[in-house]
């Protein structure tokens, strides 16, 4: 998306100020007006707009804060603190923030649905129709999927609202949008390639829709959908696990990889975001907004394969030794030197600027290191241009996996899916076997503790504590730091309601805007 981005900022404009009215009043004097739809130039800008909305780091990076992964101290940009220790109200900005956004992306994709066939065939060919068709379709696809993971029901909207009697939706079941993102994403698969030319890098390819389709599946309990879907990826031969080193895949140094498959792609001086800002500490510039917590630190295995309540390897004196190289990838630990980006940074180096109680520093005690940029232009908002990676590769291969795991289908392949993650060139884990973990329910706690390390920061934590129902074990009780001088820091205590936090508020400025939306439960 490096083109892309460049060439939509004024029509994104256009199209946010259409779209940034609340779900009741879209405008019927948005951009499908007579005096644009007549070239194939407008559908692809029109196209264009709606990969804005896959941009979203502020939103994505703080949602980890949301779960036992990460501690959030600040309610700005994004205020999540109150959404992950239990307090949040139905009036919470982030429960809007992400409804808004996210129906602002369906509405970008409803408005090229709507209207990309006023162009006529003579300004633009059936198979280049077709495909711009199949990319929106996705974008509207992918937000449905993430917002049935939030809120549950929610109204499913097809076509842009420019009748007052579309203006008050009521809320469809979220089976029914499951299986409505399920079946767009099966459609339009063969519409799309599996690769572009380079100037057209970062769009919606096949395998995108395919991986977001077993997502989908996965998440909505459809295993054998999930597996096939899955495998379909794997079948396409474009896609691989990159072992040119795990942590390129996430600092901007390797935004061409085989094993990113999509991600929201910003670039220098152009479209850049606060990545280092949020998650940086005061040595890079930032503010340490977002910050490991013990638990995820903790889930990673040591050297030997085994958990550190069961591995001989494990030492709590130096917690960073003999463990699953992902961990110093991930977090910046205590006691070690992180070099990032030239810098040396050692928490507990007598008055490091990066300790804890300092000026902008972790009140955990760890920093992400995963998503750190390798180039920070400046030293405040907006300084980072890594992308953000939403689907790749190695999600593919353990959505596999779980879903043979779930159904029971338990073979060779899942084994050999999980190892492929497992076995990354600088990640090197023990090979799992059928002996070390032999039934259902060894290999669900494997496979999930896979997810957990190899996607920290990603946005999956959220939708896996919640589909597995793990949440209200995980999330209550304090959120613990690094341990100094013999104790632990301790952040924070967080309380769940299982009655009601599985899912979020449906924002109460939507309910007094259309009468006809109900609130979840307990909110």
């Amino acid at each position: 998306m490096r083109r892309i981005s460049i060439n939509i900022i004024a029509f994104t404009c256009l199209v946010m100020v259409s779209c940034s009215k609340q779900l009741d009043k879209q405008p019927s004097d948005a951009i499908a007006s007579t005096t644009y739809w007549k070239t194939e130039a407008d559908a692809v800008q029109a196209v264009n707009a709606c990969y804005v909305y896959l941009t979203d780091i502020d939103d994505d990076v703080f949602l980890s804060a949301a779960t036992d992964d990460s501690y959030a101290w600040s309610g700005w940009p994004v205020d999540v603190p109150a959404v992950g220790n239990g307090t949040a109200t139905s009036q919470q900005g982030m429960f809007s923030q992400h409804w808004s956004h996210s129906y602002g992306a369906i509405a970008a994709a409803n408005n090229v649905l709507d209207n990309i066939d006023k162009i006529p065939a003579s300004a633009l060919d059936d198979s280049t129709r077709s495909r711009l068709k199949g990319e929106a379709r996705f974008i509207r696809a992918y937000y449905y999927q993430q917002l049935i993971g939030y809120y549950g029901d929610v109204p499913l909207i097809e076509h842009l609202q420019t009748d007052p009697g579309q203006y008050y939706p009521t809320r469809t079941s979220k089976d029914t949008i499951a299986a409505f993102v399920e079946n767009e994403l099966g459609e339009i698969a063969g519409s799309l390639p599996v690769s572009y030319a380079a100037a057209d890098h970062g769009r919606v390819t096949r395998g995108a829709a395919l991986a977001e389709q077993a997502r989908m599946a996965l998440y909505h309990g459809d295993y054998t959908l999930a597996a096939s879907a899955a495998q379909s990826v794997m079948s396409l031969g474009a896609y691989s696990i990159d072992n040119s080193g795990w942590l390129s895949l996430f600092n901007g140094t390797n935004k061409n990889s085989t094993e990113i498959i999509l991600a929201g792609q910003y670039i220098q001086n152009t479209y850049a975001s606060g990545m280092a800002t949020w998650i940086g500490g005061p040595t890079l510039g930032g503010w340490s907004e977002v910050t490991p917590t013990e638990s995820l630190v903790n889930a990673f295995e040591c050297t030997d394969g085994l958990t550190i309540d069961q591995s001989p390897l494990y030492n709590a004196g130096n917690p960073s030794a003999n463990r699953d190289p992902r961990l110093l990838m991930t977090v910046m630990m205590p006691g070690v030197d992180n070099v990032v980006n030239g810098d040396t940074i050692n928490i507990d180096r007598p008055n490091s600027i990066d300790a804890p109680g300092k000026n902008n520093a972790s009140f955990t005690g760890y920093y992400y290191k995963k998503y750190v940029p390798g180039v920070i232009s400046g030293q405040y908002y907006n300084n980072s241009f890594n992308d953000e990676v939403l689907i790749r590769y190695a999600e593919v291969l353990l959505t596999y996996a779980e879903a043979k795991i779930e159904s029971n289908s338990i073979d060779q392949s899942v084994y050999d899916a999980i190892n492929q993650v497992r076995q990354r060139a600088d990640v090197k884990q023990p090979i799992v076997t059928s002996a070390m973990y032999p039934d259902q329910a060894s290999l669900r706690t494997l496979v999930r503790r896979e997810r957990r390390v190899e996607f920290a920061v990603e946005p999956q934590r959220l939708f896996d504590i919640r589909r597995w129902q793990i949440a209200a074990t995980v999330m209550p009780g304090y959120v613990y730091g690094e341990a100094t001088n013999g104790s632990r820091i301790q952040v924070e205590l967080r309380v769940f309601n299982p009655t009601r936090d599985y899912l979020w508020a449906i924002p109460q400025s939507e309910l007094l805007l259309n009468k006809n939306l109900t609130q979840n439960n307990g909110w």
